[in-house]
């Protein structure tokens, strides 16, 4: 694959320029433009399609913790905790006195304090359920309704308005057997909270469109024997027509080249459904066509 320093290098060929032998550590002024513009132009290209190179999958395994503390009616503390081990302010709070759907706020030596204040006084059982989950570092954006509970076998509900979700969290009906969620704070908050250990799992467009030397994949040009996940043509050309447009240089014919090449990466990203020009016989797994009259096998 093409490194970053060669891909800067072919550049300053297509464009008579004089050849660096460095990139990322470059006082040159022009190679460190030219590395601006190729990091700029790789975060636009992400954002272009969902592209199938940059499909990722991610995977959660619900959490919850059952601690003893005692609650005062009228306070948003609980004291005397047996223990805080795992919590923090991505758990609610489950528990007699406790109001529907009450959320951690800080985390003490022994204490919490919730955005809502306990209606009741005495030391009770808790549960502590965490329902909100960090996105992946690599996030860009998600892949709608790709969001399922695997335990349950449901999709999960969403991603759910502010209006909608405030109704649900103060609302007179707030419960049911379906779980909602909504991408808030970079987060993915479910409600009501799983119960834990069941697995929830959803699609999203990474971000990390570089591949280090290591592997790994990351969101700019940082080393110069960086690689990307797009072609060699279409990088160039978009570099091109960004570094002539910066000069005032006319960019008419690149910008048709570059649309070109960005036009046929998508089409060529992953393949197409087929189309019907008649009804289709659509996903049906089970039919009276695919069923056995009788003579079932035991297995």
């Amino acid at each position: 694959m093409t490194t970053l320093l060669q891909l800067i290098q072919d550049t300053c060929d297509e464009l008579a320029l004089d050849r660096p032998q460095v990139v990322v550590s470059s006082n040159d002024r022009q190679v460190r433009q030219m590395l601006a513009l190729l990091n700029r132009l790789g975060r636009d290209i992400v954002k272009q399609y969902e592209w199938q190179r940059l499909n990722k999958e991610a995977l959660i395994t619900t959490v919850q913790y059952t601690y003893t503390g005692t609650t005062t009616a009228g306070s948003n503390t609980i004291t005397g905790l047996s223990s805080v081990t795992g919590l923090t302010t991505q758990f609610s709070v489950l528990g007699t006195g406790i109001m529907p759907f009450a959320q951690i706020t800080t985390v003490g030596a022994s204490t919490v304090t919730m955005d809502m204040a306990a209606t009741q006084s005495g030391t009770v059982s808790l549960q502590f359920t965490q329902n909100t989950y960090s996105l992946p570092s690599d996030w860009d954006r998600e892949v709608p309704q790709s969001e399922w509970n695997r335990t349950t076998r449901w999709p999960l509900l969403g991603p759910k308005s502010s209006q909608e979700w405030q109704t649900f969290k103060g609302g007179i009906v707030s419960a049911g057997p379906r779980q909602r969620f909504r991408i808030l704070n970079n987060s993915i908050v479910i409600n009501p909270s799983p119960p834990p250990g069941q697995t929830a799992a959803f699609e999203y467009i990474s971000n990390a469109w570089v591949i280090g030397a290591d592997g790994n994949g990351k969101s700019r040009f940082t080393a110069d024997d960086d690689t990307c996940v797009f072609t060699d043509s279409l990088i160039l050309t978009g570099l091109k027509t960004q570094w002539k447009q910066s000069k005032g240089l006319d960019v008419s014919f690149d910008t048709g080249e570059f649309r070109a090449l960005l036009d046929r990466a998508m089409a060529q990203d992953k393949s197409a459904p087929k189309l019907y020009l008649s009804q289709a016989s659509g996903n049906i797994l089970m039919t009276n066509r695919n069923i056995i009259d009788g003579s079932f096998p035991s297995q």
